[in-house]
């Protein structure tokens, strides 16, 4: 088992290691602001970094102050960080399925399995608040099953402060926990070690619930679901694709679909499909007959989470996204049931492999026992080693920053400075040079309107500006902002490229405008001083100084 998850952590660290400009994709949101903890000079009076700051997480945002105190930059910790947690939410997955099971064997392939399978998603390896979902609600689950107080409570306070959406998933399986069915009735359980369990849960769970429902922001209120409906940012094309255009992608796909394909992938996964089945046939799976009557926690979990995953339509954008209630937590008790179905399965076959040895017709018990012999391992070798040969595999949403030259020369500007332009390296510059932006499309998430109102305006007028013929325009939107340089990719004014760019005609009618300027032939007064107001330039981009484009603003009036 820790062979296993030392291979795979091993695959993921290999893809970050070393590259100082490679880092999981959602960093560029949740990390970049923490250079605070080391300078606090940095991203002063920065609308964006004060918002991703308000929303992260408190003990998440502790994690990386400690580890900033101590040494570790928050851009380092973002790599080191999901290692250790492949390491431990494999052992963690252990202990629950041999709790579960009483299955030594079990433990170790919800171990392998669990450490495979997450190598398929980005959740994991982004080192983000999101990283410690799985683990989280795992622990809680072995909790529970051990009948812990202080190990459930204690999760729960840590699903808190690390990932609260989890709070709601834990509140449901408390819930779920007191009921029992016995002899095909429903009743309550008469355990009062339980019971005590549930009511601590469900108090420090309250207390979660009531001090996030209770935090009022200056970047909210949520957008709503009329206010999403006329924004072409949730559509086809959008920042924030939500909107599906057939109902099927849209119960199956995307942000508020079930994403059952993330439950399933790997396809071993499938395998969690059988073990119903197996449990209600102990005579063909022996080993079903030592089951913990507890297993009927992973199908509490499913209801659970569509659960939550309904509330989440009704009340559309207050909890979120609904697939996060459903493939993170599909995905969870299909593994641990994959797990004990394979056990079960292997132990079946070997099972009659050695009855089949043992049986009369010495030709028919080598071939029998030798084919379920076979069978057996190759089930066991295809579990284990097929994700390792697959191109690709770990999958680790790494961005990777094709612009050394200008972070460098970015970061050896004033601690004050604000790059405006809609160049997609502004997506990178506050992670890789520590410096603000106006706005960029990385950060451009439209779920809390107070914060987005704001950057929709700035996009708005930053793409007026851009593109205007008039002086005047350029240098009152330089001196709104106290822009102090302008990010330029080389085919910004090339009218195929800015009528293509999706985030830009996001915003009408200014995109709009700027498309007939570029095509009525007029030249954008920014374009006329890239060659006097440069003061960097690769093969890609063009860095202008603000305060020579205002200068000429000013001469040119």
């Amino acid at each position: 088992m820790l062979g296993y998850n030392v291979i795979v952590a091993g695959l993921i660290w290999q893809a970050v290691a070393g590259d100082p400009y490679a880092i999981a994709d959602d960093a560029r949101q949740h990390v970049f602001w923490m250079g605070r903890f080391t300078d606090a000079s940095l991203f002063p009076n920065d609308w964006i970094a004060d918002y991703y700051q308000s929303i992260a997480p408190v003990g998440y945002a502790w994690i990386y102050r400690f580890f900033a105190i101590v040494g570790i930059p928050p851009l380092l910790l973002c790599k080191l960080l999901p290692p250790v947690l492949i390491m431990l939410t494999g052992t963690i997955s252990f202990l629950t399925a041999f709790e579960l099971s009483s299955l030594p064997a079990a433990g170790f392939a919800a171990a392998a399995l669990m450490t495979q399978s997450v190598g398929f998603t980005a959740t994991l390896s982004s080192g983000t608040a999101k990283a410690f979902v799985f683990g989280l609600m795992l622990l809680f689950i072995y909790g529970w099953l051990r009948r812990s107080r202080w190990l459930s409570w204690g999760s729960i306070a840590l699903q808190g402060i690390l990932y609260p959406q989890v709070v709601l998933l834990s509140v449901g399986l408390l819930v779920l926990g007191l009921v029992d069915r016995r002899q095909g009735k429903w009743s309550w359980r008469r355990d009062r070690a339980l019971w005590s369990l549930t009511a601590g849960g469900l108090l420090i769970a309250t207390v979660v619930i009531l001090y996030y429902a209770s935090a009022s922001s200056q970047f909210g209120p949520t957008v709503t679901l009329e206010e999403a409906l006329t924004m072409p940012e949730f559509f086809r094309g959008g920042r924030t694709n939500y909107f599906q255009n057939s109902w099927l992608k849209a119960l199956l796909n995307g942000r508020g679909g079930l994403r059952l394909d993330a439950a399933t992938t790997p396809m071993t996964n499938f395998l969690a499909l059988g073990l119903p089945l197996m449990l209600r046939r102990p005579q063909r799976f022996p080993l079903a007959k030592g089951m913990s009557r507890n297993v009927d926690i992973l199908l509490k979990l499913v209801a659970v989470a569509c659960f939550w995953f309904v509330a989440a339509h009704l009340l559309l954008f207050k909890l979120y996204l609904p697939s996060r209630y459903t493939s993170r937590f599909f995905f969870i008790a299909a593994v641990l049931a994959a797990a004990i179905a394979i056990v079960l399965l292997l132990d079946a076959v070997l099972g009659w492999a050695s009855h089949q040895l043992q049986s009369p017709g010495a030709a028919q018990r080598v071939l029998s026992g030798g084919l379920a012999i076979g069978l057996a391992s190759a089930l066991g070798l295809l579990v284990v080693l097929y994700p390792l040969t697959m191109s690709g595999y770990p999958y680790t949403s790494i961005t990777q920053g094709n612009s050394p030259d200008l972070y460098a020369f970015v970061a050896n500007q004033p601690k004050n400075s604000l790059i405006a332009g809609t160049a997609i390296e502004t997506n990178n510059l506050p992670t890789y040079s520590q410096r603000s932006v106006l706005v960029s499309r990385e950060v451009a998430i439209p779920y809390h309107m107070g914060y987005y109102r704001e950057l929709r305006q700035r996009a708005k007028q930053l793409i007026a500006a851009q593109y205007s013929p008039d002086p005047a325009v350029v240098g009152a939107f330089i001196q709104q902002y106290a822009v102090t340089h302008w990010l330029l990719e080389k085919t910004d004014f090339d009218i195929s490229k800015v009528g293509g760019d999706r985030w830009v005609q996001q915003y009408q009618p200014e995109a709009g405008a700027a498309t007939t300027v570029l095509a009525s032939q007029q030249i954008p007064f920014l374009q006329k001083q890239r060659d006097r107001c440069r003061r960097f330039e690769d093969a890609q981009h063009w860095l202008l100084d603000a305060e020579c484009i205002l200068a000429a603003s000013e001469t040119a009036r």
